[in-house]
C-alpha cells in the first residue's frame, strides 16, 4: 500500500503546471500580441455574442456565437442609421 501511495505522490509531483504558473504579465503580453494580429478588437463579450470594432475604421459590429447563426457579423448603427464608431473612454 505504501508503494502505491509513493508512486501516486511521485506522479503528482512530476506532472506539475506549465502555463498556469506563468506570470500575469506574460499572459497579458500574449493576449496583446494575439490582438495585434487580429483585424478586430473585442469590446464586450456576452453569452452568445461579442461586440467588436475594426482596428482601422473603428466601426463596431456584433458577432453571434449562437448555435444557429455562429459567426454572423451585424453592423451596429446609431439612431440616425450611421455606423456606430468606437470611441475610447478617458478613464
Amino acid at each position: 500500500m505504501k508503494k502505491v501511495i509513493t508512486i501516486l505522490c511521485i506522479c503528482l509531483l512530476l506532472t506539475g503546471c506549465d502555463e498556469a504558473t506563468e506570470s500575469t504579465e506574460g499572459n497579458n503580453q500574449q493576449k496583446e500580441s494575439k490582438q495585434k494580429k487580429s483585424e478586430f478588437v473585442t469590446v464586450e463579450t456576452g453569452w452568445v455574442y461579442k461586440v467588436v470594432y475594426n482596428r482601422d475604421t473603428k466601426v463596431m459590429y456584433a458577432v453571434s456565437y449562437g448555435p444557429n447563426n455562429q459567426g454572423t457579423f451585424t453592423l451596429l448603427v446609431n439612431a440616425d442609421g450611421s455606423p456606430m464608431v468606437y470611441e475610447e473612454s478617458e478613464e
